[in-house]
């Protein structure tokens, strides 16, 4: 539950937004994960607790805080994450006779082997783009890597509001089958 008063809410969430760093190196390989992890993944909720562990470790407490979420419902997401070997337990610190626990995630992006792709409902499809881009081998990397950081800051971000699915995919075209205007090819 968001503390702002209702003014203030859109004001105050911009200064409240992580801010992600655009590396200059190549964006890390998505760590593959089995069935049940991909289950596991499929909340944006989860996806936030992730990318907010990426850094330093932090306990459930400093991951509600930052989420504007209660501490109860992170620690039950953070357990559940860690019991199914997404997030690492870096250190527990005893202060005072109480247990912190802090956690890092193992990763922000992830490669499943049965992924097929949300399944919309036409009336909840908001919208769908296509498009064709020519590019060399770097720069594919290049558009895979600022696409992947694109979608990073979004997943971080404290937001509100419905959940929506992002299923995007990019592969080469088969080049034998491009359209052709007056018989010509359009290669």
């Amino acid at each position: 539950m968001n503390n702002n008063t209702h003014g203030q809410e859109e004001a105050d969430n911009d200064n409240l937004q992580p801010q992600i760093q655009l590396q200059d190196s190549n964006t890390p390989t998505p760590l593959p994960v089995t069935p049940e992890q991909d289950k596991l993944l499929e909340s944006a909720l989860r996806i936030k607790i992730m990318h907010a562990l990426a850094g330093e470790p932090l306990t459930s407490k400093q991951v509600a805080e930052d989420l504007q979420k209660t501490p109860g419902n992170i620690h039950y997401h953070i357990i559940k994450l860690f019991e199914g070997g997404l997030l690492d337990l870096v250190r527990t610190e005893v202060t005072g006779g109480i247990v912190q626990k802090f956690y890092r995630s193992k990763a922000t992006w992830f490669r499943s082997a049965n992924f097929s792709g949300f399944q919309f409902q036409k009336e909840d499809t908001v919208e769908h783009f296509t498009t064709r881009l020519t590019l060399s081998e770097r720069e594919l990397e290049n558009f895979q890597q600022e696409l992947k950081q694109f979608i990073s800051i979004w997943e971080s971000k404290i937001t509100h509001g419905e959940e929506y699915g992002v299923d995007i995919v990019i592969g080469r075209l088969n080049t034998d089958s491009t359209p052709s205007l007056g018989g010509e090819s359009l290669k």
